[in-house]
């Protein structure tokens, strides 16, 4: 598990040249570039790595219900062309639409008031006309010096229409005015016949464009590619003759960048990162681990200058995820479920990212259902094989609860360990010491037994807990230099405080307790739903033989489903919270390559 060493590199060369330097070097696809000025809001797309109108163009054609026949080979498709007609369509669908909604309302709010042409202020000596929807029984409240006409009445209400200079005031009537528009009823028709023909104009024209998303699909590389070119344009330094770029690279990878500088003829500049420097985190595992990469940027890739906690995730994940779901035919389901699967997870790098970690995930639960005897909630034969691999009872609450603790405070321990190891000789190394000696004791204290030898176990394991918070107390507060009494009791009352999280180890190790509890709660609803089947069949012959086999298949799909969510959101909880505050400190960000992704699908 190792986090790929980078190094900054800065290349200089002749602006008549940029252009081409730049598409090289996005050829080569080695740098994660950095920009050396900044970019302006008004830069829009060009400033983009995605070109978002692609993909939102693209979006618009698929989910057109009736598509064109494809078109699979056009030498003239001009991507840009159609791209543009695309989104013009869409926004002036989505204008089009709006403004039926617009029209919709206008007319079911005015069909009451009847179709007329609503008189001009100047058409009636500088009066208006005020439209009230009042219920029936308050027309009495209507104020008696109001010029006004009832036209029109149903159960509930009354259409009044107030003849006034002004808008009455609120006192006069009942209710609130009923916003009815400057158009007659007859022409709101009009233009909802015509704005509909519009829209249908527009989703002929939408079927019509749809026959290119076969190539846009295919272009959409290209179009990438163009998007981050412009990118490292905008970022790139330029100024008289020269220009320059700059960028991280993998020190294994220093070589090419050598060679590309010769071949055209670039001044070259390699630098290690600086203390102040922030270089993106490149991630390097095998390929069969790889999936644990994926899990480590979901949640929170570490900074350049931590550790790589990609594996332990890969594991841990695939531990919490079988103990959860605590049954061996249920993995075994998962696993065919898998194999069908299998040739189209392999079409893509993330997909075969994911097959491995399912494989080591199913495995594990395959090999945890058979140790506590869990097939469907059936166990096995007291004189069978299966019997005689089943060494774990998942209905002994001391040996399990035993086994979620002991495996939470490794599993934290372990988190300090790694953060201990790559922070060797810093205060927060001598902290995460601390802390493992502290759950070690504290551990052992609650394991201690009583007897004989439980006198030294008990000693040994309040000097561990002793020496770890002394340890807490003494460097928590390390990074303050001390140089009066002041100084010293800012340190020490920086350690006590530090103490605080004695409280939070203890809350984080009991979270793994939920490793037996959700593993006991699905193990017990497939017993359940074994029982209840059995019951029908026997209360029912004949037709109850259905209705059992009924309950027990979706029993068993239902109960499936929840321990796959279950040890999916819980196996991913205690990775990214209670791990990961143990183990990282800081957050850092991807390392993304400029490079040129149609090769990848040529």
């Amino acid at each position: 598990m190792s986090i790929v060493k980078l190094q900054r590199v800065t290349l200089c060369g002749m602006v008549n040249e940029k252009a081409t330097v730049l598409d090289q070097l996005q050829c080569l696809g080695c740098l994660h570039l950095s920009p050396l000025r900044a970019t302006s809001q008004t830069d829009g797309e060009a400033a983009s790595e995605r070109p978002e109108i692609a993909y939102r163009a693209l979006r618009h054609l698929s989910d057109t219900p009736d598509k064109r026949l494809q078109v699979r080979s056009d030498p003239d498709f001009n991507m840009e062309a159609v791209v543009e007609k695309a989104e013009e369509n869409r926004l002036a669908l989505i204008a089009a639409q709006r403004r039926q909604e617009e029209l919709e309302t206008h007319i079911r709010l005015q069909i009451p008031w009847g179709d007329f042409i609503p008189p001009k202020p100047d058409e009636l000596g500088g009066y208006k006309l005020w439209y009230y929807q009042v219920p029936s029984y308050q027309l009495t409240q209507i104020a008696d010096d109001l010029i006004y006409q009832i036209v029109q009445r149903d159960d509930r209400f009354a259409y009044v229409v107030v003849i006034n200079q002004n808008e009455p005031a609120p006192g006069l009537m009942p209710v609130p005015r009923s916003l009815v528009g400057h158009r007659s009823l007859s022409s709101l028709y009009h233009l909802l016949e015509r704005n509909s023909q519009h829209i249908e104009e527009l989703n002929f024209e939408r079927i019509s464009l749809t026959r290119w998303v076969f190539l846009i699909s295919q272009h959409l590389a290209r179009a990438e590619d163009q998007a981050a070119l412009r990118h490292a344009v905008n970022i790139s330094w330029e100024e008289g003759s020269l220009f320059a770029v700059q960028g991280w690279i993998a020190v294994y990878r220093l070589t090419e960048i050598r060679l590309f500088a010769e071949r055209y003829r670039l001044a070259l500049l390699i630098e290690e990162p600086e203390t102040g420097d922030r270089p993106p985190t490149l991630l390097s595992n095998p390929a069969a681990l790889s999936g644990g990469e994926d899990m480590a940027r979901f949640f929170q890739t570490p900074d350049y200058r931590d550790w790589d906690p990609s594996r332990v995730l890969f594991f841990s994940f695939a531990l919490f995820f079988a103990m959860i779901m605590a049954d061996a035919g249920y993995a075994l389901v998962l696993g065919l479920a898998l194999l069908a699967g299998w040739r189209r997870l392999g079409r893509s790098q993330g997909g075969r990212r994911l097959r491995s970690l399912s494989v080591a995930t199913l495995s594990m639960a395959l090999g945890y259902g058979v140790l506590v005897g869990s097939y469907f909630g059936v166990s096995p034969a007291e004189d069978s094989v299966l019997a005689v691999l089943n060494h774990l009872d998942i209905h002994d609450f001391d040996l399990m609860i035993t086994l979620s603790v002991v495996i939470g405070v490794l599993h934290l321990m372990l988190a300090n360990g790694m953060k201990a190891a790559y922070h060797w000789g810093h205060y927060s190394a001598w902290v995460a010491v601390g802390w493992n000696g502290f759950l070690l004791g504290a551990v052992m204290l609650w394991l201690t037994k009583t007897g004989a030898l439980s006198v030294i176990l008990v000693n040994v394991s309040w000097i561990f807990i002793a020496v770890g918070l002394l340890l807490v107390i003494f460097y928590a507060g390390g990074d303050r230099s001390v140089h009066n009494a002041k100084d010293a009791m800012s340190r020490l009352l920086s350690g006590i405080y530090a103490l605080t999280h004695a409280t939070q180890a203890f809350g984080d190790v009991l979270s793994y307790l939920r490793l037996f509890a959700l593993g006991l709660a699905s193990s017990a609803l497939a017993v359940t739903f074994n029982q209840l089947s059995s019951d029908v069949m026997q209360a029912m012959p004949g037709v109850g033989i259905l209705l059992g086999l009924l309950i027990l298949l979706l029993g068993h799909v239902l109960n499936l489903a929840l321990a796959v969510m279950s040890g999916v959101v819980h196996g991913l909880r205690l990775n990214f919270i209670e791990f990961y505050n143990w183990g990282l400190s800081d957050e850092g960000y991807p390392f993304r390559a400029f490079k040129k992704k149609e090769l990848l699908h040529e």
